[in-house]
């Protein structure tokens, strides 16, 4: 009897991988496919990992034994067929094991359609895609299930990429009216600015999905929209870097933001983007990304431009731009703090040459008819574990300056 139910979960599992095209997958089918022993270890694997991700009711409900003997149900190999293609981005191939799980009569999980929806809604490759992802998501709700909040989200970024705002208002109303309320932890849109909310996600979506952007950026993005409250984690850093130094008023006017529109603000993304490009070496792209963030209306804060010229400091290429950018920073009436100001005037040290030393004086000079006053003591701080002679000249730049 055992024999036969394990010969059963077998023939589902090699028919529901036969046609798969991908050969890491078919390796990776090979290997926990081998026999039904192995295929069960995957699925106690599996169980173990969703218990410890908090969905211990998910992995009962999908791993629930189709008799007294433990054998694995039907539901569960079908799901595991699709996570797997679900985590390769193959929307196609999970759409078809999907709908040849329904055709034999086998009713999906709510972890079933999460991992599909997840996948269809990623890949806009088809916009047939999007439909499925809803049609899916819709038919869960029908049922009864309650989807977590991945699933929903990836739809609304799919649809702020690919459809006009009439389409999420209706979305909405469908989902409401079968009683699912999306969650609204950190930045979520506010009913009355939708289409401000879309807007972001669909910048989101462009920085994983445009093929024009970096490669190395676009993967940094695909992997932090896979972190749970990283939109959270962004806006942390920038209100605390506001406040830190001492830049309260632009640290209020974005908290007020927020708290109107619960809609993480774009500067929060674009200033993102730069250090996504500055954290690859890649100061050119973070360049092109500020100029892009003026030219989308976004106005930088003091943090956008704290990374920004330190980052165009520590390239001898951009020095130019570093120097353009503080200055530009203090007539909109910002003041840098001394990590900032003071990668410029390494700068200057670090050509070692007595022409670049007086255009680091007469740099000087210029920010402080500007109003700005050097603290040496804070550039020492900053300047530790520098080589000497970088840190001599360019104390000297400041301190000879401050004493005429």
């Amino acid at each position: 009897m055992t024999s036969r139910f394990k010969n059963h979960v077998m023939k589902i599992f090699e028919e529901a991988t036969k046609d798969c095209e991908d050969e890491c997958l078919k390796r990776v089918f090979g290997t926990i496919g081998r026999s039904y022993d192995s295929l069960n270890d995957y699925s106690i694997m599996l169980f173990n990992s969703m218990a410890d991700t908090g969905i211990i009711d998910r992995a009962r409900e999908m791993f629930k034994p189709v008799s007294d003997l433990g054998i694995l149900s039907p539901v569960a190999v079908f799901t595991i067929v699709i996570m797997l293609y679900a985590g390769e981005r193959k929307a196609k191939s999970a759409l078809k094991v999907f709908q040849h799980m329904i055709a034999t009569g086998v009713n999906p999980a709510c972890y079933t359609y999460v991992q599909l929806i997840t996948v269809l809604a990623t890949d806009f490759s088809n916009v047939k895609f999007l439909r499925y992802a809803k049609k899916y998501f819709l038919e869960m709700l029908d049922k009864g299930m309650k989807p977590s909040p991945t699933p929903f989200w990836k739809i609304m970024e799919a649809i702020a990429y690919q459809e006009p705002v009439e389409k999420a208002k209706e979305f909405l109303e469908q989902i409401k009216a079968k009683g699912f309320m999306p969650s609204d932890s950190g930045f979520h849109y506010k009913e009355a600015y939708l289409a401000e909310g879309m807007q972001t996600l669909k910048m989101y979506a462009d920085l994983v999905h445009n093929e024009t952007i970096d490669k190395d950026v676009r993967k940094y993005f695909y992997v932090l929209r896979a972190c749970l409250g990283h939109a959270e984690k962004l806006g942390s850093i920038m209100y605390s870097a506001l406040i830190d130094d001492g830049n309260v008023d632009e640290a209020t006017e974005f908290f007020n933001e927020v708290e109107e529109t619960g809609i993480e603000p774009m500067v929060v993304i674009h200033t993102a983007v730069i250090e996504a490009y500055l954290s690859f070496g890649k100061t050119k792209g973070a360049l092109e990304a500020y100029l892009a963030m003026l030219a989308a209306g976004v106005a930088p804060n003091s943090y956008t431009y704290t990374v920004l010229i330190k980052g165009l400091s520590a390239d001898p290429n951009f020095f130019g731009d570093a120097k353009k950018y503080l200055l530009e920073m203090m007539d909109k009436g910002k003041r840098p703090n001394a990590a900032t100001f003071t990668a410029v005037i390494e700068g200057f040290a670090k050509q070692e040459d007595k022409v670049a030393e007086e255009e680091g004086k007469e740099f000087v000079q210029v920010m402080m008819d500007k109003g700005f006053v050097p603290n040496a003591k804070a550039m020492m701080e900053v300047l530790k574990g520098r080589p000497t002679s970088v840190i001599r000249s360019a104390m000297s730049i400041v301190l000879s300056t401050l004493k005429q």
